[in-house]
């Protein structure tokens, strides 16, 4: 009996060995819960992303992200039909007022759980970002967290400091000197001396400085202040009547017609300083200062790039707040930031040497930095993208001579309250 009773253990220990054994070769050989990511990066921009990738995918065994590029001009169309047929990503980047849409129909993660986690969360991090890129990505209520973000890049004004030196103009900081350097440039060279990638975005800038409101979230109404709005569009659109502004028209981008000195300054986003230092080729010296302040109020826009999660599935959603939190911790945001030609939105990443010295390389870096603590944030509710369509129609029909300002700004109030009340 003992003889057997040994044996019966044997068998018994070699079994639950065996079945360690079969256990570990299984868990060593389990595939990775694939995370889809979709972008529509190009050039630098997509080889650092794929650098960041591929650190991640490495640093653990449980998650791989798999990038699928997308056409820059489809991505809105095709990533709203794709979510809503359940074969879209994990996760992309967007603003608040395209995440708005998302949040809904329900179609975001709240990522609050996962931050605030005592294990697997991120220490402090209300306070380390700016307050009002908190603001943002809280302000849908309830302590929720739909936007993760993880660099800022920005507007600022890229000037041909060969020809401003030329009339003794310096690098404009109010607009009211860039008002008085485009009518002098205009005047004796004959190019418009000024013009904007995102007349949205500058004219939101103008209002704001101004002290405007801009949407009452609570209400859901439209809080431009009337007086100031039509100024600011009077401003803006003499300039282009008179010829010493300009619009992108189908150049899409100022880059290559300021590259081309056919206009003298512009505004466009720090980004694409690469493609401005491509465009000019050296042809004159590229200077670029931060958006210029004029009024009670410092503002500029925020254009955080901000990740959102589109899991359904909980295990998914668990790998892309992984990767956001890989992609914001120190080092890995100083690289991508430096690769993108951002600013982190963490304090302490911009404070890390490797990104201050990275500054003093980057005029566009640097002027971002300069102006960063003038970020403001805009009600994002549903109706909110297409008042930004709205303030594009009214622009372009005043300064092309289709409409009056009284008749243009009140079809603004009107279509812009209607989406925001649909």
């Amino acid at each position: 009996m003992k003889r057997r009773s040994s044996k019966v253990l044997f068998l018994r220990a070699a079994a639950v060995l065996l079945i360690a054994v079969v256990g570990l070769a299984g868990a060593a050989g389990a595939e990775k819960t694939k995370i889809v990511y979709w972008h529509a990066l190009t050039d630098q921009h997509e080889e650092g992303i794929l650098r960041i990738i591929e650190g991640f995918n490495q640093s653990q065994d449980e998650y791989e992200v798999v990038v699928q590029q997308q056409p820059l001009g489809e991505f809105d169309a095709k990533l709203m039909q794709a979510v809503r047929i359940g074969v879209g990503p994990d996760l992309v980047t967007m603003f608040p007022s395209d995440a708005i849409n998302y949040i809904a129909d329900g179609l975001l993660v709240d990522l609050a759980p996962y931050i605030n986690h005592p294990e697997y969360g991120i220490p402090n991090f209300k306070e380390s970002i700016n307050s009002s890129l908190y603001a943002e990505i809280t302000q849908w209520g309830d302590e929720q967290i739909f936007m993760f973000p993880v660099t800022m890049t920005g507007e600022v004004l890229f000037y041909n400091k060969t020809l401003f030196d030329k009339y003794d103009l310096p690098g404009p900081r109010t607009w009211s000197k860039l008002e008085e350097a485009s009518r002098v440039i205009y005047e004796n060279e004959g190019i418009p001396g000024f013009g904007t990638d995102s007349i949205t975005d500058t004219f939101q800038c103008l209002i704001m400085q101004a002290g405007s409101g801009y949407i009452d979230a609570e209400s859901k109404r439209i809080a431009v202040d009337e007086e100031i709005a039509k100024d600011k569009l009077r401003w803006f659109t003499k300039g282009v009547e008179e010829g010493y502004f300009r619009l992108v028209g189908e150049d899409v981008f100022f880059s290559n017609p300021f590259g081309s000195q056919a206009v003298a300054s512009y505004i466009g986003s720090s980004a694409g300083s690469s493609y401005v230092e491509l465009a000019v080729d050296g042809a004159f010296e590229l200077g670029c200062v931060p958006v210029p302040q004029e009024g009670p109020v410092k503002y500029i826009s925020q254009w955080a790039s901000s990740f959102v999660s589109l899991s359904k599935d909980e295990e998914r959603a668990r790998g892309t707040y992984e990767f956001f939190k890989y992609l914001g911790s120190t080092d890995v945001v100083v690289d991508w930031s430096i690769a993108f030609g951002a600013v982190p939105v963490y304090y302490e990443a911009v404070a890390a040497e490797k990104f201050q010295d990275f500054i003093g390389t980057d005029i566009a870096i640097k002027a971002l930095v300069e102006e960063m603590d003038y970020v403001g944030m805009l009600a994002s509710i549903p109706g909110a993208s297409n008042v930004r369509t709205e303030i594009d129609k009214m622009i372009q029909r005043v300064a092309l001579g289709v409409m009056d300002i009284d008749a243009a700004y009140a079809d603004f109030v009107r279509a812009a309250q209607a989406a925001l009340q649909r």
